[in-house]
């Protein structure tokens, strides 16, 4: 009984405060004092919330008819918070959202479209992917704060690669030859990774790219994905020799609480292929001795070509009063400088290109540069369900390097599971 009561209780307050902080949106009005009141919905991220607050500072002095009121929430809550708002009509008037999260907002008729005078600009000032989930069918509906991709670079451990007496791969069969001799096992089971891939994210990457870098495509002009290619195929064999020829990693630390950057940084892998935000994650999180953060070798004699998700970004409610204001504090806070301001102090990508190519962006973080060498070689993955996607390559991933399913018929479960989805979103 004490139980039940207590939970009643809990939900009962929960309850309150969400009606509390939904209510406290841009459907109240401008504020007592006169001004325009902005309301912004972010996570709890402290690098963001410190880039945040810094934007709000420096505008509303410059601004002082603008009011903005900067709420914050753990990132869990927020994600269904966000949903909850959007499809009760109370949105606050700016959220700052993951880019895989606006395209069902776009769809359902919640967001406003980014005014032409600042949408005239977006294609030649952003990159294609940072841009990708906030356009539909033309139409601009969110401005991009970073360049979200897991592809590459690699942390690579410089002391590892001294013992072995060898290089940094700057070829792929470097790559392979490095993977091999780094891989360090005791009774047939590896205690160090010579090369680590086997992550939520990287497999799909991984696997995406080694298609692009073929000069094939997955994309189809109808939005679905076809892996009855070639390209398909042989990026799948590629990506299975790693664990079943070469045996340099395994299935072993898959899907656990721990990220492949985590056995990186406590010595457990001497290369793994995961995104630069893993190099803040690290500096954050462990006492370190040296590390590096290298090119990842392109394929053959390709040049590095990947897919990529659209990463966080800004989005105006179309059920704010304020949205002029609103798309004008957007605009503020993704122009150069203060994208710069804001990918250094959250060590994100930047998805401002004039951001990018400042020579001071890479003086604060030197530790960057594989990423930024890429940028122009991405590609927006499309519109999916990316969680979904993901799983989906993940899971039959697993089966095809178990033996438990062909390489054909794996992809063309991934195709058929993926395309069915597609299906269903339309």
């Amino acid at each position: 009984m004490k139980k039940r009561l207590l939970s009643a209780l809990m939900f009962a307050l929960v309850s309150i405060l969400v009606l509390q902080a939904c209510s406290n949106n841009s459907s109240s009005g401008g504020s007592d004092s006169g001004k325009v009141k902005l309301v912004w919905w972010a996570h709890d991220n402290p690098a963001f919330v410190k880039a945040n607050k810094k934007f709000i500072e420096d505008y509303t002095k410059e601004n002082p008819n603008v009011e903005i009121d900067l709420q914050i929430f753990p990132y869990d809550a927020f994600v269904q918070k966000l949903k909850t708002a959007y499809a009760g009509n109370a949105a606050p008037d700016i959220a700052q959202v993951f880019g895989s999260w606006a395209p069902q907002y776009i769809k359902n008729g919640h967001l406003s479209p980014v005014p032409d005078m600042y949408a005239d600009k977006l294609e030649t000032d952003f990159f294609e992917p940072a841009l990708g989930a906030y356009t539909k069918d033309g139409t601009i509906y969110g401005i991009p704060q970073e360049y979200n991709l897991e592809n590459g670079g690699m942390l690579a451990s410089p002391d590892m690669f001294k013992e072995a007496g060898i290089e940094y791969p700057t070829t792929w069969d470097e790559l392979v030859d490095a993977s091999i001799k780094l891989t360090k096992t005791e009774n047939i089971k590896i205690t160090t990774k010579g090369f680590e891939f086997v992550s939520g994210d990287n497999i799909t990457f991984f696997f995406l790219s080694l298609i692009l870098q073929q000069g094939g495509e997955y994309l189809t002009e109808d939005g679905h994905v076809d892996f009855g290619t070639p390209e398909a195929t042989k990026a799948m064999s590629e990506m299975k020799r790693f664990l079943t020829e070469y045996k340099v990693t395994d299935f072993r630390d898959f899907g656990g609480d721990l990220d492949i950057s985590d056995f990186f940084f406590t010595g457990k892998s001497a290369m793994a292929y995961r995104g630069p935000w893993t190099i803040a994650e690290g500096q954050e999180n462990y006492e370190l001795g040296e590390f590096d953060y290298i090119p990842m070798p392109a394929y053959g004699n390709s040049k590095p070509y990947f897919a990529a998700e659209t990463g966080w970004g800004e989005i105006v409610a179309k059920s704010s009063k304020h949205q002029e204001e609103a798309w004008k504090f957007v605009n503020y806070m993704t122009e150069k400088e203060q994208s710069k301001y804001f990918n250094i102090t959250t060590f994100t990508v930047p998805a401002n290109i004039a951001a990018a190519e400042d020579p001071e962006l890479l003086e604060a973080l030197p530790k960057m540069k594989a990423s930024l060498d890429i940028l122009e070689y991405g590609k927006y993955i499309g519109d999916f369900d990316t969680d979904f996607f993901k799983q989906q390559v993940n899971d039959n991933f697993q089966l095809i390097v178990d033996e438990k399913l062909s390489i054909e018929d794996g992809l063309k479960k991934i195709e058929t599971e993926i395309n069915n989805m597609v299906d269903k979103q339309k």
